[in-house]
């Protein structure tokens, strides 16, 4: 994140939350336009799941396992790796193509409606149950 301050200092404001009341994250993480969320791992946690909702850019598990199970042709998410390199050029990219956020966004928050709805989810755990 130090590169990216230093990069576009004029362009972006950092936010880092570690260990704060979950009213206090929501409150910042709604002023945000991306979200860094995990770089361990292979699928979304609630928190990105929350934040593709809302229509914006996560760095998250997006392996190409993700993409292959939901038969993925467009980026819903960027898939976060352990590698600064990887992140800068990431976010470098999404800074200096700001529309490419608001189509990831858009993106993230159809997903979300087509694989995570409640009542999709609800009716699939009543089959599941029967």
């Amino acid at each position: 994140m130090k590169i990216i301050e230093g990069k576009y200092a004029d362009k972006v404001e950092i936010i880092i939350t570690e260990n704060i009341p979950y009213q206090h994250y929501i409150s910042l993480y709604n002023k945000a336009h991306i979200l860094l969320d995990q770089v361990y791992a292979y699928d979304q946690g609630y928190n990105a799941l929350e934040a593709m909702a809302k229509g914006k850019v996560v760095f998250t598990g997006a392996e190409q396992e993700f993409e292959d199970y939901y038969e993925l042709n467009e980026r819903v998410a960027i898939n976060a790796l352990p590698e600064v390199n990887e992140l800068v050029n990431e976010l470098s990219f999404l800074i200096d193509n700001p529309q490419e956020i608001i189509t990831i966004g858009k993106n993230a928050r159809a997903f979300i409606e087509r694989e995570h709805d409640y009542l999709k989810i609800a009716k699939k755990y009543l089959e599941v149950w029967k």
